[in-house]
């Protein structure tokens, strides 16, 4: 090619001029050039070309970021870029360790359709519902952090990004130990590898690592099963108890056992499904009148693992009244012995042991069951007012009405106890005045107990009670 020596003009100057400035422009802006013109990279900043910023990452060994924002409309994102991201010197540090791609999303300003395309393809890949978001990743653009608008300033800012990529540091330097290894270890590195990262983004982008740890802990000695694949095993088993209720309801007793009990072997069950289980059990067992079976699964029930104090009380007095029912009762009152001299605060257990005596006509004997309890349920006021009324019926039964009244007036008079259990004290007093022929005083009664409670809704419920209670008596 031969070059014309040619005295320049004026227009000539001028484009000269136009094709230096701009270029100048470029190169000071930091960012690729407009949609519709081939993007370049600057030694910092934000590029709109995906592709060649994800080459570039990979050249350089450089985490990605990607910026998801609204830049005409979305006042935060305007923010973002004031604040942070029109700073020199927040560009010059974080472009040494990412790579720069902004992908607006501008409601005002035309946009190339390939660009809007590109932009909307990743929007849908990391699932973006706001702006700005900028995800942090690696260079096959797996993420390890999200984050928006943060008020502080670009170097706050800085340090926010710079500290998010230490857990892709960590994530990678725990994955690439994990290659040496097998078995528990492995699970271990595997775990410390991605638990620092946010379980929403975890659950997203690392599915085969939690999955390898789930195989490799199945049976949760390590507690990572359970960690990681939580929800999921809680989701199975709840489909596998709608299957065992039906099965309940539908197979015969014996082969429901069967089935329930082959099943919660498989599966590794809570104690709170358990219980639910062996309920469905025992009532199985109870169809067949199998006195040893039905003792059995209260057994298992009673000892399952954190069934302690109060809930395990109530078992051990369904196995009582079971006992009972079953024409068992001098080995049901041996049963709830023992268990009250092993208890610490055994007031379900001394309740039915009262009522079981009460039931008899051992009055006395119940009351000192009923007074034992009474001393250690200050903290359990639904108990301590059970407590209450069947000492109450006890005293009303030996004769002395006015010491089963006494001992409800006290207690519908102890402010310390909630105003609805205090109201049902007054009706259970009512109860017995009305026994005793006395309607004006338990007229009396009933309508402190509809003052006694405190919203509209529960003076209005308890006015239906009384009502209906009149209406039975007569009065």
């Amino acid at each position: 090619m031969s070059f014309t020596s040619v005295v320049p003009t004026q227009n000539s100057v001028n484009r000269l001029r136009f094709v230096i400035i701009s270029t100048l422009l470029i190169f000071l802006s930091g960012f690729s050039i407009s949609a519709g013109q081939e993007v370049g990279f600057t030694e910092v900043g934000f590029t709109e070309d995906a592709p060649k910023a994800i080459q570039q990452a990979i050249a350089e060994n450089k985490d990605v970021i990607l910026l998801f924002t609204g830049s005409d409309w979305c006042p935060p994102c305007k923010k973002l870029e004031k604040e942070v991201l029109a700073e020199k010197e927040f560009l010059d540090e974080i472009s040494k360790q990412y790579v720069l791609i902004k992908l607006d999303f501008p409601k005002n300003s035309p946009q190339d359709p390939k660009l809007a395309e590109q932009n909307a393809e990743y929007s849908k890949k990391y699932g973006i519902d706001s702006f700005p978001t900028l995800v942090l990743a690696d260079s096959k653009l797996v993420p390890f952090a999200f984050a928006g608008y943060e008020a502080g300033g670009h170097l706050n800012y800085l340090d926010l990004l710079q500290t998010a990529r230490k857990l892709r540091i960590n994530r990678d330097a725990k994955l690439a130990a994990a290659k040496a290894e097998t078995g528990e270890a492995r699970a271990r590195l595997l775990d410390e590898a991605i638990s620092e990262i946010r379980q929403e983004i975890i659950g997203v982008y690392y599915p085969e690592i939690i999955e390898e740890i789930v195989a490799l802990d199945k049976d949760n000695a390590l507690g990572l099963r359970k960690k990681w694949n939580g929800a999921a095993d809680a989701e199975m088993r709840k489909v596998i108890m709608t299957d065992l209720l039906m099965i309940s309801r539908v197979e015969k007793p014996a082969r429901a056992i069967k089935f329930i009990d082959e099943v919660v072997e498989q599966f590794d069950f809570s104690s709170a499904e358990l219980l639910e289980i062996y309920q469905w059990k025992l009532n199985l067992a109870r169809q067949l009148k199998d006195n040893s079976m039905t003792d059995s699964i209260l057994d298992q029930m009673i000892n399952l693992e954190g069934v302690v104090g109060e809930t395990r009380q109530r078992l051990i007095v369904k196995k009582i009244y079971l006992m009972v029912g079953s024409g068992r009762r001098a080995q049901a009152m041996e049963l709830l012995d023992g268990s009250i001299a092993k208890a610490q605060g055994a007031n379900y257990l001394n309740l039915a042991k009262g009522s079981l005596l009460a039931a008899s006509g051992e009055y006395k004997e119940a009351i000192v069951c009923y007074d034992a309890a009474l001393q250690n349920s200050r903290n359990n006021p639904d108990i301590r007012l059970d407590l209450i009324g069947a000492k109450a019926d006890c005293l009303y039964a030996m004769d002395d009405q006015e010491g089963a009244l006494r001992e409800l007036d006290d207690f519908s008079e102890d402010t310390q106890m909630p105003a609805d259990l205090r109201a049902e004290a007054l009706l259970h007093k009512a109860m017995i005045m009305r026994d005793q022929k006395r309607t004006r005083q338990a007229r009396l009664a009933e309508n402190r107990a509809i003052e006694t409670v405190e919203s509209p809704k529960e003076k209005a419920e308890m006015q239906k009670i009384v009502n209906r209670l009149r209406e039975k008596v007569g009065g």
